[in-house]
């Protein structure tokens, strides 16, 4: 009698190595796609409003006025003490606050209070807000 021949196809450990791999190769492109997502955007938003709280401590601590500074072209928000965050380029800032010249700026002054400003980072459909209250120099952060 002849052998029988077996058939031809995949085992089952072959279809788990394709099905790793094609899982592996998707989350790759997942984690390097741009953008910030809910995350990051938050994440923007605690590191700036982070700056904001060490500039009114620098301004008491010094007795002499900071200034948060944001430089549009470079999406950038810059702390007298040198600091800086930057604003990925998915993250839309609308911000309300003192303008000298073309340059919005905070300024905090040495005994706390500030000119007062409020930030609003959104991507989408998320938004959060940072609030300097201009009386007593307070930064809080929230989501609308």
């Amino acid at each position: 009698m002849s052998l029988v021949r077996a058939k031809a196809g995949f085992t089952l450990i072959e279809m788990m190595a394709v099905m790793l791999i094609v899982a592996m190769v998707a989350s790759l492109v997942i984690a390097s796609t741009p953008g910030s997502g809910r995350a990051g955007l938050k994440a923007v938003t605690m590191q700036a409003a982070a700056l904001l709280r060490r500039e009114r401590e620098g301004a008491i601590l010094t007795g002499g006025d900071r200034r948060v500074t944001l430089d549009g072209a470079r999406r950038v928000l810059i702390g007298e003490s040198g600091d800086e965050v930057a604003i990925p380029q998915d993250v839309t800032v609308d911000m309300l606050g003192t303008d000298a010249g073309s340059v919005p700026i905070v300024f905090f002054h040495a005994d706390g209070a500030s000119s007062g400003a409020a930030f609003r980072f959104s991507r989408e459909m998320a938004a959060y807000e940072i609030r300097v209250n201009w009386y007593s120099g307070g930064v809080s952060v929230k989501a609308p």
